[in-house]
């Protein structure tokens, strides 16, 4: 890991978010400090690029067009320009930026040299891109034409470099591809602020990373995971069907006419209306709606609390050690007494992998039919009704398939995420859980950040599966020596030796070594041995094998 690199991840261990709301693309002002930064690109000599600070310093958001002209001529010039019939951002990457004006030029002042007249309030937004033609959102402020992506972002998106050598002095490496160092991120507490998060593949059930992933905590609308399952399960059962019409109740509207409730299903829900379990599902899932979930639980239980005794007797039968569930959708629950408590359901994050694993192993394709939409038609709950995904930037911008964000002021921005994966050849399910992030800005970032690593992850293990070794045996009064040779692929850091009795039998470990041969020994003379051999590469503590090699004989003497 180069010096550039471990920089470049210091900084993402630096950001803070900034303060937004949880509407998805208007976000409240932030209060923003100009600076002209010194960018030097493969080392040539530093030109400004304007850039702000978002209220803490190394929140960094650079301005792209002054960032695009310093990149021409390099492997990773691109083109940025706005589209007004798009209605967006239109970035060609390989290709050189076309200069408008102004491009690199200083900020007349800044908060360094008057603080009083250096700052600026300014909306973060979430501008719509077109990456090589690809839909694609990212947050970023606008101001005076000029628009200011995140330096993580720059890094995450486009694979750029960088290296941050004061608040004012930024080098840019376009040679060196980017790296997510995982252990670098966790040892300088970039997940640890977080109530819980986790790495896994729902296939192999691997955890690739984890931090606090046994701590107990409040989970929000991810609750409706869960209330998902046991109404899909119910449809397994033939007790509803997706077309089957639930009749909204005294309880439902109430939930609907809340402050938590969500507007298409406020604006059209009635006391006695029939919504189909189709609507309904589409509404819980993919806009969070609390109302819809207490449909279902009602339709599924009979009543709310009866479906949430079934909640959690399906949580234990899961071994979900943890999970405490008073209601099916996640908001806080207030116990029937003269002085309350104030309840949530709550769970660690390694229970949640195991749900979500039960879920994507078991109804995959039911639930992703849903969840991988960014906006799905709901027609019995009103004419021209649509559900909206609360996720749909990571949609855009990743290809995930789901799954579902939640958010009360206890639990803060939690988010589960699914994005398929190859995996020696398989396409397998990569999840990501992220509990307690501080807003919607935090909680994304950091499960991409996640799902960029199990990418690089499975392109690194892709890359060593295919490396190809070759092995022979020779024997002598000694015994037999088996070597073998690497003659393509990555490099390795050891090899480990198998032996059966048949060719076709059962192959069992012999040794462990760094060099390229050894000697086995204790033999039956006369008898014909079988070996085969591969490598290993050990990747951010787990170990990634090689393909195994040929299958070599010898007959001990």
């Amino acid at each position: 890991m180069t010096k550039k690199m471990l920089s470049m991840l210091l900084i993402l261990t630096m950001v803070l978010t900034a303060c937004v709301s949880m509407s998805g693309v208007a976000f409240a002002a932030d209060q923003m400090n100009r600076t002209n930064l010194a960018v030097s690109v493969d080392g040539k000599e530093a030109v400004t690029v304007k850039g702000y600070n978002a209220s803490y310093t190394y929140n960094l958001y650079v301005n792209m067009q002054d960032f695009c002209n310093a990149l021409n001529g390099t492997d990773k010039q691109m083109d940025i320009k706005y589209d007004g019939e798009k209605g967006g951002w239109v970035v060609t990457t390989g290709t050189a930026y076309v200069p408008t004006g102004g491009e690199n030029e200083k900020f007349a002042v800044t908060y360094t040299q008057d603080p009083t007249s250096g700052d600026d309030a300014i909306d973060l937004d979430a501008p719509t891109f077109y990456i090589d033609g690809v839909r694609q959102e990212y947050r970023t402020y606008e101001k005076d034409g000029g628009l200011y992506m995140k330096l993580v972002d720059l890094g995450l998106v486009f694979g750029i470099t960088t290296e941050l050598k004061s608040q004012t002095e930024l080098t840019v490496d376009t040679k060196t591809p980017f790296v997510i160092d995982i252990k670098h991120l966790d040892e300088n507490g970039y997940f640890s602020f977080l109530h819980g998060s986790l790495l896994g593949n729902a296939d192999t059930g691997e955890i690739l990373y984890a931090c606090k992933e046994d701590a107990v905590t409040q989970i929000a609308s991810t609750s409706k995971l869960m209330t998902y399952l046991l109404v899909q399960e119910a449809i397994d059962a033939g007790k509803i069907a997706l077309d089957t019409k639930v009749v909204l109740s005294q309880a439902v509207i109430e939930e609907a006419n809340s402050e938590d409730s969500t507007s298409v299903f406020r604006n059209n829900f009635k006391l006695g209306q029939e919504v189909s379990v189709q609507d309904l599902l589409a509404g819980m899932l993919l806009p969070s709606a609390n109302e819809c979930a207490t449909a279902l639980a009602e339709a599924v239980g009979g009543t709310e609390a009866k479906f949430v005794k079934m909640m959690n007797q399906r949580a234990a039968k899961l071994g979900m050690k943890s999970a405490k569930f008073y209601n099916p959708h996640g908001l806080p629950n207030y116990d029937a007494s003269a002085i309350t408590a104030k309840r949530q359901n709550s769970m660690t994050a390694s229970d949640m992998f195991t749900l979500v694993s039960y879920l994507l192993n078991n109804y995959e394709a039911e639930l992703t039919a849903f969840t991988a939409k960014d906006a799905i038609e709901i027609p019995t709950v009103g004419e021209g009704a649509v559900a909206n995904c609360t996720y749909a930037t990571l949609i855009y911008n990743m290809g995930v398939t789901g799954l579902k964000t939640g958010t009360t002021n206890r639990s803060g921005a939690c988010i589960v995420t699914v994005i398929p994966v190859e995996n020696n050849g398989k396409t397998q399910n990569l999840v990501s859980v992220i509990f307690g992030a501080e807003n919607n800005q935090e909680r994304y970032e950091k499960s991409m950040m996640l799902l960029k690593y199990g990418q690089q992850f499975y392109a690194q293990k892709a890359a060593v599966y295919q490396t190809k070794v070759t092995a022979t045996a020779k024997v002598s009064s000694k015994g037999t020596t088996i070597s073998w040779k690497k003659a393509t692929g990555e490099s390795v850091d050891g090899y480990v030796v198998y032996r059966a009795n048949k060719k076709s039998g059962s192959f069992k470990k012999v040794s462990d070594v760094k060099k390229t041969s050894t000697l086995n020994k204790d033999l039956k003379v006369g008898k014909t041995y079988y070996y085969k051999v591969r490598g290993y590469k050990n990747i951010d503590g787990h170990k990634v094998y090689t393909k195994y090699s040929n299958v070599a004989s010898a007959k001990a003497k």
